[in-house]
């Protein structure tokens, strides 16, 4: 068929290409065409002094920041540019603190059993005093669980720092959208680390009273224990 077919059918589906993207490329030029005449419109009677419009601009590039800072942490951060194949960030790194720091320093908690047994040893013989009693007294169970109990303190505080050192990191990212705006950046980032720092706080308190909770009764009448009873 040699060359003059295949000209032929290059040229008619290049025409068939053209028919069927002329419309929605015809459609898409419309819309901007549209959105720019609104511009235009909108800036017709524009004046850099009006309050109003620097107040509307700032409200929007804060709004811009709440949307990117919530965009990073739910694990959307197209807005941002193009997604991090490097490094984890964001709301993916404190999925990882939760799901696989903490798992990690609760696990590298050495427990020493040698000595946890001689801890046992002598609580036992404490409270039994000078009688010698044939079963392991509740209080010295109690004693050496509230001991393990209290560890945990210090694993689950440093998960929170770890998660607000994070949560830094993008409020430190998400700001600077407004870099043009030094007093504007500053201040929220100001304002946001206050909330974080009160959160946190707060959070911690939380933690600790939870441990407290735990200390205050131990439920020995759970299927983990020999003594269960259904």
């Amino acid at each position: 068929m040699g060359t003059p077919y295949l000209q032929r059918v290059l040229n008619q589906q290049l025409t068939n290409h053209i028919r069927d993207t002329l419309p929605g490329l015809r459609d898409k030029l419309q819309k901007q065409l549209l959105a720019m005449e609104k511009d235009v419109a909108e800036y017709k009677n524009f004046r850099p002094d009006d309050p109003g419009r620097k107040t509307k601009a700032m409200m929007q590039m804060i709004q811009n920041f709440s949307s990117d800072f919530e965009k990073m942490i739910e694990g959307n951060s197209l807005s941002m540019g193009e997604i991090n194949t490097l490094e984890l960030s964001g709301g993916a790194r404190i999925n990882r603190i939760f799901h696989e720091r903490f798992p990690f320093e609760i696990v590298k908690m050495e427990i020493d059993e040698k000595e946890m047994r001689r801890e046992i040893a002598y609580a036992i013989r404490n409270i039994q005093g000078i009688r010698v009693g044939l079963f392991t007294p509740d209080k010295a169970f109690e004693e050496i669980t509230r001991r393990q109990i209290v560890r945990l303190k210090a694993p689950a505080l440093k998960c929170v720092d770890l998660v607000v050192g994070e949560l830094s990191n993008v409020v430190r990212k998400c700001s600077e959208r407004v870099g043009r705006y030094p007093r504007l950046k500053e201040e929220i980032e100001q304002i946001v680390a206050e909330h974080i720092r009160d959160r946190e706080q707060f959070t911690k308190d939380q933690l600790n009273l939870l441990v407290d909770i735990e200390l205050a009764y131990m439920n020995t009448n759970h299927e983990d224990f020999i003594g269960f009873s259904a």
